[in-house]
């Protein structure tokens, strides 16, 4: 006992205990809180009177011993060796054999025991120590009243220790105890911060005591007993950082120990303190407990003394659950029902009854079930994915409504597709069965269909298509927006099933995508419209619409990717950029992994467009991580083809054969995500040098873009898979014909389809008349801001050049290719394309003679040497850079004169590809008019 909030207590009792030992008998009575150190004061008082040579005789009362008489003198007569004949004489008067009514005292036995002990104290001053003197037996009290009366003149101290109780066991004898002149009360109450402070610092440094106080005090009050739990869990948890206490088991332990040692009521209030939580109040407590709100209000305020509660309420959760763990299963389950019942007498929203309802089992009432599925509506709301589950599955047990157990399990369906969908394959039989009878309803009925779609189940998707067109007439406007927002996502990923029904009379179609008005909605993005008729405003417009006017939970995931998609082939990959974070960001946070899994996906794909191979590969792992083959079901297929496709790229032919373990579920092959994969396969295939496995996975490709009306080279570029695949096999007048084609198609006009197109028809071209057709592909590339294509058609450029003997300009464009090369971790790739496996053209001694020329120009010099040399005239020189013809002709004559060229095809000799991206193609504009360092660092930045 170090500390300083006890050594006042200390100070008084050694004071009296200095009287009495010169014949001024008194008696003491330390009052307090359960746990707030009486004990430990009377262990170290006893210390300090056995040190000055006195005599301490002491006991702990309990509850167990009320009814022994004199259970508590027999264990003060014994509690240090006494002279045989003295004890016998006690003997006479404790029989532990024996019991006594309550409130019955042997008087006897009460005046020989007070002589015995006045007896004792002649020869040396006495102490008598009785601890929790409330639960002493009836002739102990009169005994120490008895004596008391008799101690003006006898060297004894009687220090008694007594805790708060709801109902006194022994009003009379404190009543007694308190009216004589020898008598002194020492009020103990928990620690202060101060206190706290004191007592840490027995066990570390002052320092650290000092930081460690006000978190300590706050968790445990100021209470001891709680104080040293927390120090033990510290201990047992090792070397701990920061001055956050560790709440461990002994904690908890502590906690129980506290309440045990008071009254059982009040024991019994704090479990249902623990119950309620934060809807607890004493008139609810004791509606609980059958106990009066008086009583409740008492124990609630001596547990707030003892340091247990502030404001009502425990100081910290893990006091909270050792409270409600110390309740046996079936009390507990109990209590819940009982808490459940009353609070819903008591108009509690919806949210607080219902995990008392799950705790409790369910009840057999009808409001029960009302209150499970608001509860879980309201769980969902907050993210709490498990506990909506929970709910939704004990009201489905509960309900014998054959419609609303088909509601619940639908809704049940919904929550566990959040985040397993996987899980909802117990439920399409019932849920299909519900459609068939009736019970489903439309909204439902949608989301039943992309269950069973992802599942590959095609027959009964087709079935529950046919019943939405069937009821379509008389869907609302909130079911009919839902619809028309997935509809084209749908079409465009499960073609076959939606076959049958855009053959069907009244059903609109938008399976063969040759209109811009194939949406069924206002508020639907026309994906198709993008792909074959190209970008509109108001497409566009549409589509940042239906992500900037909802959040993610708000609007159907397919019409979320269905407007990111058509920002995706409408090139507006900046903003696409965007609101795939966005809608990701939002998943991330209200733990919702299918969406996340799937915008990971889309993000993958994103970046593989924009040709940033280690970002696509980074997000398709992501995705592919997320979610299990399981749980992606048919759709699988696109983060694996995201995936082997940035790997290609990279290279890493070895790790991309890994991926196809993968099983890829049979019903895939009737799904779009089929020629994705195949395609990706077979890119896998034809970099591996297995061309005809390479020929066989792109034609069956093709038959299925032409079989399900999707052929457009902006959505799959198989007839362009193909050219490679001539190429590779020596066959140049087929890849022309191939590539041909492809230009011809609708929505090859794109920039990115269209760079793409022409690069490989370059390359099909006979040597000398290549260069002018790779130019413009990689000025196309560069609008398109697709870097590995870009990197492609440079590295094309710079053979073609090599195969016309235009050694120095095939050096200029191979640093710009090793550059992007670089950038996008594509240098095993690049030092095969390039000619002579030699992508810097030589040594790194001989560049420095070109960046010495380059640094003669100024960046405005540059960026039109750079267009000169790419054979743009003077006037569009001017539109790029926004400068009028005779500025460009003044910067011209300024690099000639430089440089040391006379004219402009000579200009190409003279402008190398530094390191910091200017020189060839440095300038060469995009759709936004942005030069390439400025693009660079935007595609760095949005990545």
């Amino acid at each position: 006992m170090e500390f300083v909030e006890r050594s006042r207590e200390l100070d008084i009792l050694r004071g009296l205990y200095s009287g009495s030992a010169t014949g001024r008998g008194r008696v003491a009575l330390v009052s307090g809180p359960g746990a707030t150190g009486k004990t430990e004061l009377l262990r170290t008082f006893a210390e300090h009177v056995e040190a000055a040579g006195g005599l301490v005789l002491s006991a702990a009362c309990s509850r167990a011993e009320r009814l022994l008489p004199a259970a508590v003198m027999g264990q003060l007569f014994h509690s240090v060796p006494l002279p045989a004949e003295t004890l016998r004489r006690v003997g006479a008067f404790v029989d532990p054999a024996t019991t006594t009514a309550e409130g019955v005292a042997d008087i006897g036995a009460v005046r020989g025991m007070c002589a015995e002990l006045l007896d004792i104290a002649r020869d040396r001053p006495l102490v008598l120590l009785v601890d929790d003197v409330e639960f002493a037996d009836e002739t102990t009290l009169q005994t120490l009243l008895y004596l008391q009366r008799r101690l003006t003149a006898a060297q004894i101290l009687v220090v008694l220790t007594e805790s708060p109780q709801p109902q006194p066991f022994n009003p009379e004898f404190r009543a007694e105890l308190t009216r004589h002149a020898c008598f002194c009360n020492i009020q103990l109450t928990p620690l202060s911060e101060e206190g706290v402070a004191e007592l840490l610092a027995g066990w570390t440094d002052r320092d650290t005591a000092a930081a460690l106080a006000p978190a300590y005090h706050r968790i445990s009050g100021g209470n001891p007993l709680l104080l040293h739990a927390l120090g033990q869990d510290r201990r047992v948890a090792g070397a701990v950082d920061g001055t956050e206490p560790v709440v461990g088991d002994q904690f908890g332990q502590a906690v129980l120990a506290c309440l045990r040692r008071w009254d059982p009521a009040i024991l019994e209030i704090a479990h249902g303190l623990a119950l309620l939580g934060d809807l607890a109040s004493p008139v609810l407590l004791g509606r609980l407990l059958a106990s009066k709100p008086a009583r409740v209000q008492w124990v609630l305020d001596a547990l707030t003394t003892s340091g247990l509660l502030s404001g009502g309420r425990f100081r910290h959760p893990a006091a909270r659950t050792a409270v409600l763990h110390d309740l046996a299963p079936d009390a507990l389950a109990e209590l819940h029902a009982r808490a459940a019942e009353l609070l819903h007498a008591e108009g509690a929203p919806a949210s607080a009854i219902g995990g008392h309802l799950l705790a409790a089992g369910g009840l057999a009432e009808p409001w029960a079930i009302t209150v499970l599925q608001e509860s879980a509506t309201h769980a969902l709301a907050e993210d709490r994915v498990d506990d909506a589950v929970e709910s939704l599955k004990l009201a489905h047990e509960m309900c014998d409504d054959a419609p609303r157990r088909a509601a619940l399990t639908a809704m049940l369906a919904d929550c566990r597709w959040r985040v397993n969908p996987a899980a909802v394959s117990q439920h399409l039989q019932s849920q299909r069965d519900a459609l068939r009878a009736g019970h489903l309803s439309e909204r439902h009925a949608v989301a039943l269909l992309r269950y069973q779609l992802w599942h590959g189940h095609r027959q009964d998707a087709k079935e529950t298509l046919r019943h939405l067109r069937d009821v379509r007439q008389r869907l609302d406007a909130a079911t009919t927006a839902e619809l028309a927002g997935c509809a084209e996502w749908l079409r465009l990923h499960f073609p076959v099933a939606f076959a049958e029904l855009d053959a069907a009379p009244g059903f609109p179609s938008t399976a063969t995508p040759t209109r811009s008005d194939g949406s069924l909605g206002p508020a639907t993005p026309s994906l198709t419209a993008v792909l074959a008729d190209g970008v509109t405003d108001e497409v566009i417009a549409r589509a940042e619409q239906v992500l900037g006017s909802h959040l993610l939970v708000d609007v159907g995931l397919e019409s979320a990717l269905c407007a990111l998609q058509t920002l995706v082939y409408a090139d507006r990959m900046d903003r696409a950029v965007h609101w795939c974070d966005v809608l990701g960001a939002e998943a991330g946070a209200r733990g919702a992994t299918t969406w996340h899994a799937i915008l990971s996906d889309v993000r993958s794909h994103i970046a593989l467009r924009q040709g940033d191979l280690p970002l696509s590969e980074r997000f398709a792992r992501e995705a592919l991580d997320a979610l299990s083959p399981h749980n992606w079901g048919v759709a699988i297929g696109s983060p694996l083809s995201n995936l082997l496709l940035a790997k290609i790229g990279m290279d890493k032919l070895e790790e991309a054969e890994a991926q196809l373990k993968y099983v890829i579920p049979d019903a895939i092959r009737d799904t779009w995500f089929w020629p994705l994969y195949l395609r990706a396969r077979g890119h896998l295939h034809l970099a591996g040098g297995r061309v005809h496995a390479a020929l066989a996975d792109f034609e069956t490709c093709g038959q299925l873009a032409t079989r399900w009306g999707l052929d457009l080279p902006t959505l799959l570029p198989w007839r362009g898979d193909l050219a490679q695949v001539y190429l590779r096999s020596g066959r140049p007048d087929r890849a022309r014909g191939m590539v041909t084609e492809q230009l011809a198609r609708p929505g090859a006009a794109n920039a990115r389809t269209r760079g793409i197109s022409l690069r490989l028809l370059g390359s099909a071209l006979d040597v000398k008349q290549r260069v002018e057709t790779l130019r413009q592909a990689a000025n196309l590339l560069q609008e398109a801001g697709d870097r590995f294509q870009l990197f492609l058609a440079l590295a094309a450029l710079s053979s073609a050049h090599h195969g016309r003997g235009e050694f120095n300009t095939s050096r200029v464009v191979a640093r710009s290719a090793t550059q992007l090369a670089k950038d996008i971790q594509a240098q095993a790739l690049c030092r095969r394309l390039l000619p002579g496996n030699d992508p810097v053209g030589g040594d790194e001694s001989d560049a420095a003679p070109e960046h010495e020329e380059l640094s003669r120009l100024s960046d405005a010099e540059q960026r039109v040497a750079t267009l000169a040399a790419l054979g743009h005239t003077n006037r569009e020189i001017g539109k790029k850079l926004y400068i009028t013809v005779s500025t460009v002709e003044q910067h011209l004559t300024r690099v000639y004169r430089k440089l040391n060229v006379r004219r402009r095809t000579e200009l190409s000799l003279g402008l190398p590809m530094d390191a910091t991206g200017s020189g060839l193609l440095a300038v060469a504009p995009s759709g936004a008019e942005r030069s390439w360092p400025q693009w660079e660092s935007t595609a760095v930045q949005a990545s």
